[in-house]
């Protein structure tokens, strides 16, 4: 069991990377907390086995293509995937922007589907990425459909690091932004996790009342502007609830 933990701690170092999407032996023995003789063997082993790629010998990790076999799995499991795909290709030929589909993953939003727009210029995030909840649109709608003690717990246990100028990272800030969220169940995020990205939000409920996903639109903020938002935000809101309705709501 001590083997088996140290080689899943070796494999999740790659879950928390955002900016860049490989690590070297020493980055990755510091990130697990393991030594490097150790953390060389694991690699090796998950190199493999298909599960980390290493182009160049002594060279970075990065994640391997084995993923993409569990994640089809997935999708093709997913039951509200499913029933959710026809609202998002509507919404996606109303908004002619990239639509997404995010779950909760942890502490992130995790790109479940991703209908690219048609556009040259487009927003296409790989499915699977992970995002943080509270700088992004999908991730704070997610947030805001936490109970209060929910939202308590995620604050006190997140580094509230800035991405960009408009990031939010005083809690107290946070909380009152997602507590406006809440009540108008959209969420924007214009630039605060990445610039030149822009994106919007509404929940998605399930038979319970409790949120468990999010959809909304995902584009370049010189396309997909704040008032663009909002004319759209009557599309998104009817889509997330038309799934809702479908999923029992």
């Amino acid at each position: 069991m001590k083997t088996l933990n140290k080689a899943i701690n070796v494999i999740e170092c790659f879950l928390g990377l955002s900016t860049k999407e490989s690590m070297t032996l020493s980055e990755l023995a510091k990130a697990s907390g393991l030594d490097k003789s150790t953390v060389n063997r694991i690699a090796a082993a998950w190199v493999k086995r298909g599960y980390l790629k290493q182009l160049e010998k002594r060279g970075k990790y990065s994640l391997g293509t084995k993923y993409f076999d569990f994640s089809g799995l997935i999708k093709r499991r997913s039951k509200i995937r499913d029933i959710a795909m026809p609202h998002l290709l509507v919404l996606a030929q109303v908004s002619k922007e990239s639509v997404i589909f995010c779950i909760l993953d942890g502490q992130y939003a995790a790109y479940n589907e991703i209908i690219p727009c048609e556009f040259p210029l487009k927003i296409v995030p790989d499915e699977g990425t992970r995002v943080p909840l509270y700088s992004t649109g999908v991730g704070k709608i997610l947030l805001a459909g936490m109970t209060e003690q929910e939202i308590d717990n995620y604050i006190n246990n997140t580094k509230l690091e800035s991405s960009t100028v408009n990031t939010i990272t005083h809690p107290d800030l946070l909380r009152a932004h997602i507590a406006i969220i809440a009540g108008e169940e959209v969420a924007f995020d214009t630039e605060e996790f990445y610039m030149g990205v822009s994106n919007v939000a509404a929940g998605v409920r399930n038979a319970d009342g409790k949120t468990v996903a999010a959809v909304g639109i995902l584009g370049p903020s010189v396309r997909l502007t704040r008032n663009r938002m909002v004319e759209m935000v009557p599309h998104i809101k009817k889509c997330a609830s038309d799934i809702s309705r479908d999923l029992g709501y």
